[in-house]
């Protein structure tokens, strides 16, 4: 049966799902957050390190292998977040598509960058890589920030694109360090937010 929503009943639905899709990402989305927070900035401090301590620097790069593991590792964590998941809305499928687009993105223009460094013979062109991927990752913040309605995450955006824009005038060592910063500060920290709200809530309904 058809039924016709007035448009303050078509504001409230939205609002409601948008709030529903809120609540679902404090509640299921704060462990993937820190999970990828915690591996990213490892593997980026790892690499500085490496790249100042190896008598071959090149070898340093081989330390993001450790980012296929954690696929699989990020894999069984969302299948057990849907297995326990909350009622979920349209709202939480476009803010998921929007990661996992990112993720292939990532793995794309990474292979594609690899692969013309192996053709012309110049790896310098895989400086472009934490730029682009820290520029990605402020487009899927910010398109996450309009889809939740959640201004804070505006501001992780731009602290992701400052982080882009500084590597244009770093060497390669010290992006980084700029990437590491950006995790933490942009997935580490909300992360641990977000998990000492809900712990802050939790006890206030007990």
């Amino acid at each position: 049966m058809e039924t016709n929503f007035s448009h303050e009943q078509s504001l409230a639905l939205i609002n409601e799902m948008i709030h529903r899709a809120w609540n679902n990402v404090q509640v299921e989305r704060r462990y993937p957050v820190l999970f990828w927070g915690y591996t990213v900035a490892v593997a980026a401090v790892a690499n500085f390190v490496l790249l100042q301590t190896l008598s071959n620097p090149n070898q340093s790069f081989f330390v993001w292998l450790m980012v296929i593991p954690a696929w699989v590792v990020s894999y069984f964590i969302d299948r057990q977040i849907d297995r326990t998941a909350l009622r979920k809305t349209h709202i939480d499928k476009i803010g998921n598509m929007v990661w996992k687009g990112f993720g292939i993105a990532s793995i794309l223009f990474t292979g594609i960058i690899t692969i013309f460094a192996l053709r012309i013979k110049d790896f310098n062109i895989m400086l472009l890589i934490n730029p682009a991927m820290m520029a990605m990752i402020g487009i899927c913040e910010f398109a996450s920030a309009c889809i939740y309605r959640y201004k804070s995450w505006c501001w992780v955006a731009a602290l992701f694109w400052a982080g882009a824009i500084s590597c244009a005038f770093l060497p390669v060592d010290r992006q980084f360090v700029v990437l590491a910063l950006c995790m933490v500060l942009g997935f580490v920290l909300p992360g641990h937010l977000c998990y000492r709200q809900q712990k802050q809530q939790k006890e206030s309904h007990v």
